[in-house]
């Protein structure tokens, strides 16, 4: 069986440049880590160190083998920097980025009651609807909906549900209109939307049947806005048919402010994730809020869907 104290041993002896100083700085005795590398060469069958009277120099062997020393004695360290982490406080300031959006529906309990339980953690937080690089702009991990996740070489994501956008309407418009049965229908109908989803002067809507039916719908625009509050506030005055994110129009559903137009049909839902950079070395605040997040964030976004009203 593999002792893998030997991997330390061994990583030592090179680090240090020789038996007498791995022993002086290791406090092992210079006889036994002479002993356990040559017990280690002897079950590996290859020569890892070239010894002379006075110095050592790696095989092409064992400075392959050294490489993965390294990589294993990082990883057993970590694993105890992060026990050590865990036995901690956490304290001290968290750097969250999140749309505005999000910060104003699910974000905002979860992040009361965090604070409450956390009193030595100050969250410093950036409502943006702009995706901010965590790196270089310092933050420590960014909550984001976005129809799918981002592969980002050095950082992790971690989904903590899914929303949808959906049609509403005024009661008023639809009676003055018409209420539509098929996607088709809303074409000649005034409607709300956001920037991003017009083309040439004219809307374009993907909805997506529950039965997996795809739906493409062109129409003429009655009001352009990114600001998803201002799109809501046309929406109950009557402007026309809007497609919104759930959690801004349901408390409107619930006030019977609005009405959920062809509720069989839906936008292509986004996944609410959070992205963080490598958890190694992670302060024990930042680990302790994406735990809370993670374990909080579903039933809140749950919460907001219109099927669970």
């Amino acid at each position: 069986m593999n002792d893998y104290n030997d991997l330390f041993y061994f990583a030592s002896v090179v680090q240090h440049n020789g038996f007498t100083s791995a022993a002086r700085e290791t406090g092992i005795d210079k006889t036994r880590l002479s002993r356990r590398i040559n017990q280690l060469e002897s079950r590996l069958g290859i020569r890892l160190l070239q010894r002379t009277t006075r110095s050592i120099a790696l095989t092409e062997a064992g400075e392959k083998f050294y490489t993965q020393c390294l990589t294993a004695i990082e990883s057993a360290n970590a694993a105890f920097e992060n026990i050590d982490l865990l036995k901690k406080e956490p304290s001290g300031v968290i750097r969250l980025s999140c749309p505005v959006l999000l910060a104003q529906t699910y974000l905002t309990s979860i992040l009361s009651n965090y604070l409450i339980d956390h009193p030595n953690v100050t969250v410093f937080l950036e409502a943006t609807d702009r995706d901010i690089n965590l790196v270089e702009e310092r933050f420590d991990l960014a909550i984001r909906a976005k129809p799918h996740i981002d592969d980002v070489a050095g950082l992790v994501a971690k989904s903590l549900g899914t929303a949808r956008r959906i049609l509403v309407a005024n009661t008023k418009f639809l009676k003055k209109n018409g209420i539509p049965t098929q996607p088709k229908d809303i074409e000649n109908l005034a409607v709300i939307t956001r920037i991003s989803d017009t083309y040439d002067g004219k809307v374009k809507w993907k909805l997506n049947h529950k039965s997996c039916n795809v739906n493409t719908i062109c129409m003429r625009p009655h009001l352009i806005s990114n600001d998803l509050r201002v799109q809501l506030h046309a929406a109950i005055q009557g402007v026309g048919i809007a497609l919104l994110p759930e959690p801004i129009v349901a408390s409107a559903l619930k006030e019977n402010l609005l009405e959920h137009v062809l509720p069989d049909w839906s936008a292509s839902q986004h996944i609410i994730h959070l992205v963080y950079p490598s958890p190694r070395g992670m302060l024990p605040s930042v680990r302790s809020f994406i735990d809370y997040l993670a374990k909080y964030s579903p039933a809140k976004i749950q919460e907001y869907s219109v099927f669970h009203e």
